[in-house]
């Protein structure tokens, strides 16, 4: 959520973010389908016959549709129910809280755990654990909800883990330590190096930067003649175990790994502070010039661009996998293993709501749109939700 690039409001400025929020305006003034609902479409590669939709209005509910919790917990109590059915808590598709309300679920949008998302001008690609990489359209239905259309599946060689969309290259790191690289021209580029799952991909000054569970980073630099990518450089050196998050902030990348979160120095590809504490680092998100770093164990801290600690906070989800910006508000949303979303506000980064998302799978990814407070969640199931926080918040149930 940085405060970079946000000087042109059709995104020609903004093409190299890496969530690709700046395309978001791109599409939802270009939906088609009004009043037509979900459609179909003469491509082969849809890839969502076993899909199952659930929509809840955000913007014009039907009656009595805010506030109902939309599945049922199985059995009593904690662990197993009557019959041994799994407990798993209700959901929720309205959070008056933080006028926070849910578009639609897509059952079975993949068949694995949704990993990573990305936005770019084509659509929403999801990559996923079920080795397809997909991309969805957002429809407005005639009645003023947001549907999800899958239009294209690409099956890939192992399983999806991570997504970056930056100067017309869409990029996926697997679970076997290659990146694929698929250009807007139809070209395609397999970088190999990793050797093992890359869990994350940055870009600085077109540089391509990977990180991986072998415990390296390495930097990637493209050869626009053949259109492939070599790797200049391979850092292990000082990294704090498998690493699950790089960002650049400053003049250094942060690196946040199984023991910790450690500041590479750009100039020296050298590794100069490990920052406290050595424990497990799950993501990390900018916000006006300072790094937020989610643990593991519930706990976020923020740290300024030379690795000051400026703030810190507990939740009482527990476990936090995600991170994500939200412009509405502004909000920091934290995904929890147990399927609730926690909201902080910002700058003054106190909690404001907790809710629960999911019916106690985790939250693998999410993806804020960059524009009128739009949302998604995959899930560990494979499900697919969109949501929205709406300024001046949500309309009578």
């Amino acid at each position: 959520m940085s405060e970079r690039g946000r000087s042109s409001r059709d995104g020609r400025d903004n093409r190299d973010r890496r969530d690709g929020g700046w395309t978001w305006g791109l599409i939802s003034k270009t939906v088609s389908g009004r009043g037509r609902g979900r459609g179909r479409s003469s491509s082969s590669h849809w890839g969502h016959d076993n899909r199952h939709v659930m929509k809840a209005d955000a913007l014009k509910p039907r009656r009595g549709s805010w506030g109902r919790e939309t599945r049922d917990a199985k059995g009593k109590g904690k662990g197993k129910g009557h019959k041994g059915r799994e407990w798993r808590p209700k959901t929720v598709v309205r959070v008056d809280a933080d006028a926070i309300g849910r578009h639609c679920e897509v059952r079975g949008a993949h068949g694995s755990s949704i990993q990573a998302m990305v936005m770019t001008e084509q659509g929403i690609y999801t990559a996923s654990q079920d080795k397809n990489l997909k991309r969805w359209k957002p429809k407005l239905s005639s009645t003023g909800v947001f549907e999800l259309e899958a239009e294209l599946t690409v099956p890939l060689p192992d399983s999806g883990h991570s997504l970056l969309f930056s100067g017309g290259w869409l990029f996926c790191g697997l679970w076997d330590g290659q990146v694929q690289a698929f250009a807007q021209d139809g070209s395609v580029s397999v970088l190999k190096g990793h050797s093992k799952r890359v869990t994350t991909l940055a870009v600085h000054q077109g540089v391509l930067m990977s990180g991986s569970a072998d415990k390296e980073v390495r930097l990637w630099q493209m050869d626009p003649a053949a259109k492939t990518f070599n790797c200049t450089h391979a850092i292990e050196e000082s990294l704090p175990g498998p690493i699950s998050k790089i960002h650049v902030l400053g003049n250094h990348l942060f690196v946040g790994g199984l023991y910790g979160l450690a500041m590479l120095d750009l100039a020296t590809l050298k590794v100069t502070k490990l920052l406290p504490p050595t424990k497990a680092v799950t993501d990390l998100l900018e916000f006006q010039g300072h790094i937020i770093v989610a643990y593991s164990e519930g706990m976020i801290k923020i740290f300024d661009a030379e690795g000051n600690q400026k703030s810190e906070k507990s939740l009482d989800a527990g476990p936090i996998l995600r991170l994500a910006g939200l412009e509405s508000g502004p909000r920091v949303l934290c995904g929890h293993a147990r399927g609730q979303v926690s909201t902080i506000t910002l700058p003054s980064f106190e909690f404001k709501t907790a809710f629960q998302a999911l019916p106690g799978q985790k939250i693998d990814s999410l993806l804020c749109a960059g524009h009128d407070g739009i949302f998604l969640i995959g899930s560990q199931d494979g499900s697919l939700q969109l949501w929205q926080r709406v300024e001046g918040g949500l309309p009578p149930g």
